[in-house]
């Protein structure tokens, strides 16, 4: 794993030596910047995973640099630490209030430092280790293209004209996060609206027909409930077709009930859907408009941003950055009454949601039984101390990243170290300047920031199962029972749990790329021709190109590609034989072969247990399958392990 990169910026060439020889022993990769016009540059060029950034400097001082860092949506989780010789709290302030992610004195203590950089580091690295929501939205609407190639890029047209009537109806930023979001992924659920239906005009549906044509807003939500950072989203994926007069589908919402953001999405869906279809997209809404089925304003707004867009933006430039919501949840604990109440009082006139602990017991439970935002501890209480609390809190992985300062009446030497050791956020001398409390409360709330829209694991996986399933239901089983049958394998064959769970996962979405396939191709009785039959072989690939970009799928990209790879070099969709085939592909290729013997497809019939084992041997013996892998199977099956179907 490469070293962490980090761009230290200073305009006196003796610190940025310092700087480059202490962290260089500490084993970062160190980029250097010597005023703030070249560090923007380098961040640019470089990459760096954090910025050290000295204040004063010249053409662009470090505050400057630190706002428009935080001010792009490509660099805004870009971690910050200001280094200045300047020790009043005005520059302090103006630091956080910059977006600061932290802030240090000079001259600085080398452990400080490091152990600084290296909790800002540990921040980041959340973001590196699971997907972001932009991540799997891209995947997302690939998916859907995939699909529909006629409709390319319709989905991010309607995202980007939505984006900039947004921009000029006054939206706030959240708003237009959700609305980003909807839009991009407002026809998702037309996964699953057989082609039949989706390749003709909704004027020449049956009554049938047209109700599949419109459950596509109640799919899409289903397919993307699972992932928490999008909820904001999913009111516009299902109102996308709602009209101001109560026409629209599926719920009939009319008026004021008809959020203005949804109605923008509305309005750029139908101005797209018509140039695709070679109308006039302007003198439709404007004929909506005289209907009252949209307001003048948001047709205004929409047309207005079509004259300046001559191709969408790339979604990257259309999120905008995040915004810290105002207020927060913070555990005041300090065993004096008198201190406890101005923390109160102090921080309740700035918004914020403030709990009291007298103990650090006390701070303790009101930790385990309530959500919180951040922990303000002294640091010398009876009993448990505000560090001893710190480090517990710290050591919970569901809270590591929860901000804790730490407050002490005694600047003694080793206190801040001590504090730095018990993984704190900060320490704090009493008594605290208030304008430098509020600032660094806020400061370390947008912490915050850097996980809101990050998406874990398990809801990635259960998106995209929801989304094969959306495609034909036949799959989304023969992907669970694969799965399953993969996990056990690989438990019969001694594999640890990690393996195990890996394999169970890799069932669920190595035929993802299917999605792409033609109904009509997947499910047709005769014989595929050359054509269709090339249209089949490319379902691993497109799989994990459409995957390849998750963060939680990349354990299982290899039995995404692979799973129909053969040992004696027969299968696609890289014709790689033997040993070269990845061991989790080869394992999951058998229980995938297995539960499609014994499935009924619609050019035959299935076989039953016994006579899929037996096919299994002859083409083991022939030298397509992993002997060992095959020998596990039947062990399995003997003892009722392989029959998954109840």
């Amino acid at each position: 794993m490469s070293a962490p990169r980090i761009l230290a910026v200073d305009d006196q060439p003796e610190n940025l030596e310092l700087l480059g020889a202490l962290l260089g022993d500490e084993g970062f990769d160190v980029c250097f910047a010597v005023d703030g016009v070249q560090a923007l540059e380098e961040v640019e060029r470089s990459s760096p995973h954090a910025v050290l950034l000295d204040i004063m400097m010249p053409r662009l001082d470090g505050l400057e640099v630190c706002r428009r860092l935080k001010g792009a949506r490509p660099t805004c989780f870009l971690p910050v630490l200001l280094l200045t010789a300047l020790s009043d709290v005005e520059s302090k302030v103006r630091g956080y209030d910059a977006g600061a992610d932290d802030f240090l004195d000079k001259p600085f203590h080398r452990v400080e430092l490091v152990t600084r950089l290296r909790s800002l580091l540990r921040i980041r690295a959340l973001r590196d280790e699971l997907d972001t929501t932009e991540g799997v939205l891209v995947s997302m609407v690939e998916l859907l293209e995939n699909r529909d190639p006629r409709r390319r890029r319709h989905s991010l047209q309607v995202a980007s004209l939505a984006a900039g009537a947004a921009r000029r109806a006054g939206l706030t930023q959240r708003e237009l996060h959700d609305l980003v979001l909807g839009a991009a992924l407002h026809d998702l659920g037309k996964l699953g609206v057989p082609e039949t239906v989706l390749l003709r005009g909704e004027e020449e549906l049956s009554a049938e027909e047209a109700a599949l044509y419109r459950s596509h807003v109640e799919i899409g939500p289903r397919i993307l409930s699972p992932i928490e950072s999008l909820a904001g989203a999913l009111a516009v994926v299902r109102h996308h077709h709602e009209r101001l007069d109560g026409s629209g589908y599926p719920d009939g919402l009319a008026g004021d009930a008809l959020p203005p953001s949804i109605e923008l999405v509305a309005a750029a869906n139908a101005l797209d859907a018509a140039h695709r279809a070679g109308g006039d997209g302007a003198a439709l809404l404007r004929a909506e408009v005289g209907r009252g089925r949209f307001r003048a304003a948001t047709v205004d707004a929409v047309l207005a941003a079509a004259t300046t867009q001559a191709e969408p933006e790339p979604l990257e430039n259309l999120l905008p950055v995040p915004v810290l919501e105002v207020g927060g949840a913070i555990l005041v604990a300090d065993d004096n009454r008198t201190n406890r109440q101005l923390y109160r009082e102090l921080l309740e006139q700035h918004g914020f949601e403030v709990h009291l602990a007298a103990s650090g017991e006390e701070a303790l439970a009101i930790h385990e039984r309530t959500p919180l935002d951040l922990l303000i501890l002294d640091v010398r209480m009876p009993g448990i101390s505000g560090e001893e609390v710190c480090r517990r809190v710290k050591a919970e992985p569901e809270s590591s990243y929860l901000p804790v300062l730490l407050v002490t009446a005694y600047e003694e030497s080793g206190a801040r170290l001590r504090a730095l050791d018990a993984a704190a956020d900060d320490l704090l001398i009493a008594p605290v300047n208030r304008l430098e409390l509020v600032a660094r409360v806020r400061s370390l709330l947008r912490l915050k920031l850097y996980h809101r829209d990050l998406v874990r694991h398990e809801q990635v996986v259960l998106s995209l199962s929801a989304a094969l399933e959306a495609k034909d239901a036949y799959t989304r089983g023969h992907s669970e029972r694969v799965g399953e049958l993969a996990a056990r394998l690989a438990g019969e064959l001694g594999a640890d749990a990690a393996r195990i769970e890996r394999l169970r996962t890799a069932g669920l979405l190595h035929d993802i790329g299917k999605v792409a396939v033609p109904e009509a191709v997947l499910n047709k009785p005769g014989v595929l021709d050359p054509h269709e039959w090339a249209q089949v072989k490319a379902h691993p690939e497109i799989g994990y190109q459409v995957c390849r970009r998750l963060r939680s799928a990349a354990p299982v990209l290899d039995c995404i590609l692979y799973h129909h790879e053969r040992r004696d070099g027969s299968g696609y969709p890289r014709g790689l034989a033997g040993e070269v085939i990845p061991y989790e592909a080869r394992l999951l290729s058998v229980a995938d072969a297995f539960d499609a013997l014994t499935s009924e497809r619609a050019y035959r019939p299935g076989l039953s247990s016994r006579g899929a084992l037996d096919l299994l041997a002859r083409e083991t013996a022939a030298g397509r399958w992993d002997a060992s892998i095959v020998e596990a199977l039947f062990a399995l099956a003997a003892r009722g392990g392989a029959d998954l179907r109840g």
